[in-house]
């Protein structure tokens, strides 16, 4: 019986399975947080056993590189939501106190008002 070794390549993305979207990375992000082969294998189910195992030999070999980006990554996505927040509307944080049928009825308000903006209904000429 033939095997094929897999293999950890970069095509641009980041070192990611040959053949396969999947990136160090993505897998990375569940390793680093303490979970196993089988949940992310739940989340990522074309992930066979061989390819998380190659994964697990690139991470042993590159851990500090790959610490150091996931924790770049996050800083990152945090930053984001801030300034998410930080413009408003449909992005700011909601108002704990309101019911789901007031925040629905705001979201809804919000979009007629986005909506007649972009069908010439605001325009002055």
């Amino acid at each position: 019986m033939k095997t094929n070794k897999v293999r950890i390549v970069d095509l641009g993305r980041g070192p990611q399975i040959e053949g396969h979207r999947l990136t160090v990375m993505d897998i990375f992000y569940y390793l680093h947080r303490g979970y196993d082969f089988d949940f992310i294998h739940q989340a990522m189910p074309s992930l066979s056993r061989e390819e998380f195992d190659a994964v697990l030999e690139y991470v042993k070999e590159h851990h500090e590189e790959l610490v150091e980006e996931d924790r770049r990554v996050d800083e990152w996505q945090k930053r984001a939501i801030e300034e998410q927040h930080a413009r408003g509307g449909i992005f700011a944080p909601s108002d704990e106190n309101l019911t789901t049928e007031q925040r629905v009825q705001r979201l809804r308000e919000k979009m007629l008002l986005m909506r007649a903006g972009k069908n010439g209904a605001n325009r002055l000429d």
